[in-house]
């Protein structure tokens, strides 16, 4: 039998397995070549560095901690040896980690200046062993110079006194700021925030509450202070604090008005006229701390967002001016008197006068509902005061200026202890004019039917006026409006010491001066005598004729062509003092100055006398020139000087009589 072979065709799966075994080792076939390694770049970018320091400030007061930022990771190569450093100190230096570290420098003491701290090239290097190719720097200013404790005046400036502003009540923003006015100054500014409480204040102290070093010298003659303030309102009452930094129930307060908006203004404070309802001044005491208080006594729901100012803080020696001589009240003061309306005239306010808009007056709205006894009260003072009234046993009276729609209406004006209600006494005038001013004169020593007699040991120190008292606002048929002007209250004083005169004064003693007197208009007989009030010294007499006329005045000269001596007016100084005597009270005397040789170069204004047979000080404000007269004018040389006593009168209407002046002197 015979064998042969069947050729067939290879399956799927037995030309994979002889693809398997050839892939094994059997045959010959050769593996494909490795994929090549290829080695990173080179690093060859040098790091840099960023130094910053810790003070958000503009200047540091104590030790600066620099931080040093890497851009990089530079491992250990980095060391304060590295550093450079002037200006202060190096302290602690900390490698945080590959990328940060910090160094702490302490400024050099009591001194000012700047810290400069860099780093050079080359003084660190990355992991590739790249050292650092650019320099770095930073600068921190300091000032380290130890500061003063605050001594008055207090005007914030100085950068080595110890300011300090700690507010509470809703006035918590109290920082030093610039000026609103003037951006080179710098001043106190106060937010008092809406809502604030009716005591939100400011006191002026550094964080340790030590206040002022010394103490405020207060004696009897010296408790005056004085602070300029800045206020977006007029009108708003500013009160000033002062205590013992040591002793908080020793303490004093009183209050000042602002009456400018948006403008500096000084205000003085006078410590001896304390607040209602606070202590007294006790001389005794260790007053060395002071608060303020902006709109002080609002209420918390009235209070809305306002921003203040204050600046020089001063202590003002000397005691207060006494009170002018006459119209004691004008309501053109520059810090207007207080109204305080009670029983329908609560409406009661300072305005234009109605015949005249450049005078002030007191307007007083007495309502529809009034009461018979509706009145006002004016003060100048705290606690609702004016100065003391100077009454004696022959002088008991007091006038006033009013203005009513209706004559016959009874005015009462009630002055009584600003302490003690119970001790008052009342009286009355009538108005006869109808809506026109007129002068209504108050005797004490006549007082209204069933008040109180007139007490000469009592201190009369706050007065009221009472419009059409008695009456009702029903029985007046509706509301009706009265104005108050020009209240004299300071009868039987004396008149203040002149001030100290400027320039050539005309005195009469100096013998080395030729004085010459030239009356006219008659008044020729004018001559240089001994001082008729028993005096030593030499003035001038002028006899003003029977039949003298009513310009009748002396021109009185030391130099050729009528002249005295250049008058030094300036737009600040416009005054000049004359000592004068005369027979009566209320006697008008006009002063006239002109350029000599041109006599329509002048100026003229007036005083009124309010002493009888006795020497007093008139002066002269040449800035509120005579009705009908040229105003000042500070480019024109006054050097001639002339003097009209009883000016207005003739001799023949009684304007004569024998008059004496000295002492022409001006006020800078």
């Amino acid at each position: 039998m015979s064998h042969f072979a069947k050729h067939l065709p290879l399956s799927a799966c037995a030309l994979a397995a002889a693809l398997l075994l050839s892939g094994c080792g059997g045959g010959d076939a050769s593996p494909p070549p490795a994929a090549p390694i290829v080695p990173p770049p080179a690093d060859t970018t040098p790091p840099t560095v960023a130094i910053t320091d810790n003070v958000a400030a503009a200047t540091a007061t104590g030790d600066v901690t620099f931080s040093f930022t890497f851009s990089e990771d530079i491992g250990t190569s980095f060391t304060t040896d590295d550093i450079v450093v002037a200006g202060g100190t190096k302290g602690a230096f900390v490698r945080v980690d590959g990328a940060h570290a910090t160094l702490v420098v302490s400024p050099t003491a009591n001194a000012a200046g700047t810290i400069d701290v860099s780093v050079a090239a080359l003084k660190f290097a990355d992991l590739a062993g790249n050292a650092n190719s650019a320099t770095a720097a930073a600068q921190q200013a300091y000032n380290r110079v130890p500061k003063t404790q605050m001594a008055l005046p207090v005007n914030f400036d100085s950068a080595t006194v110890d300011h300090g502003l700690i507010g509470f009540g809703g006035a918590e923003d109290s920082s030093l700021a610039v000026d609103p006015a003037n951006a080179a100054n710098t001043v106190a500014k106060v937010v008092r925030a809406a809502g604030s409480e009716s005591y939100a204040g400011t006191t002026i102290t550094a964080a340790a509450g030590l206040g002022f070093s010394p103490k405020l010298p207060f004696n009897a003659n010296d408790t005056r202070m004085t602070v300029r303030v800045w206020s977006p309102d007029a009108g708003i009452p500013v009160r000033l604090k002062v205590e013992d930094h040591a002793d908080a129930t020793k303490s004093v307060e009183t209050e000042a008005t602002v009456t400018t908006a948006s403008a500096w203004q000084t205000l003085t404070f006078d410590f001896k006229n304390q607040a209602a309802g606070t202590a007294a001044l006790n001389l005794a005491s260790n007053y060395d701390k002071a608060t303020i208080f902006f709109d002080f006594g609002r209420a918390k729901a009235a209070s809305v967002l306002k921003t203040y100012y204050f600046d020089d803080i001063a202590f003002l020696p000397g005691a207060a001016p006494p009170p002018a001589p006459a119209a004691a009240i004008s309501f053109d003061e520059a810090t207007p008197p207080a109204l305080t309306g009670f029983g329908g005239a609560e409406d009661a306010t300072i305005v234009a006068d109605p015949t005249n808009a450049a005078n002030k007056v007191a307007k007083v709205v007495k309502s529809a509902t009034a009461e018979s006894w509706a009145g006002t009260t004016v003060s100048t003072l705290a606690n609702q005061a004016i100065a003391p009234i100077a009454f004696s046993a022959t002088d008991t009276t007091m006038t006033a200026r009013v203005w009513s729609a209706n004559a016959g209406i009874p005015v009462r004006l009630k002055v009584e202890s600003a302490t003690d209600a119970t001790k008052s006494v009342e009286t009355e005038a009538t108005v006869t004019t109808a809506s026109a001013w007129q002068t209504l004169t108050f005797n004490f020593a006549n007082p209204a039917a069933g008040t109180a007699a007139l007490n000469l040991a009592t201190t009369y120190n706050k007065a009221s006026v009472f419009f059409n008292f008695g009456t009702t606002g029903v029985q007046a048929g509706g509301a009706k409006t009265y104005y108050l002007d020009d209240l004299n209250y300071t009868v039987g004083s004396a008149p203040p010491p002149a001030p100290t005169p400027s320039g050539l004064p005309v005195t009469f003693d100096d013998s080395a001066t030729t004085y010459t007197l030239t009356g006219f208009g008659g008044a020729e007989d004018a001559v240089v005598v001994t001082d008729p009030a028993g005096g030593t010294g030499k003035v001038a007499r002028v006899v003003k004729s029977a039949t003298a006329e009513l310009w009748a005045g002396t021109t009185v000269s030391t130099g050729a062509n009528q002249s005295i001596a250049t008058i030094p007016f300036t737009a600040s100084a416009k005054t000049m003092t004359a000592r004068v005597w005369a027979p009566a009270a209320g006697i008008p005397v006009r002063l006239k100055v002109e350029t000599a040789g041109d006599p329509t170069r002048s100026c003229e204004t007036e005083a009124t006398t309010t002493v009888a047979a006795g020497w007093q000080t008139l002066t002269f404000n040449f800035a509120a020139q005579a009705t009908g007269t040229a105003a000042l004018n500070l480019a024109f040389t006054y050097n001639k000087a002339s003097i009209f006593f009883n000016f207005g009168t003739t001799g023949a209407q009684g304007g004569g009589g024998t008059y004496y002046f000295d002492d022409l002197s001006f006020i800078p």
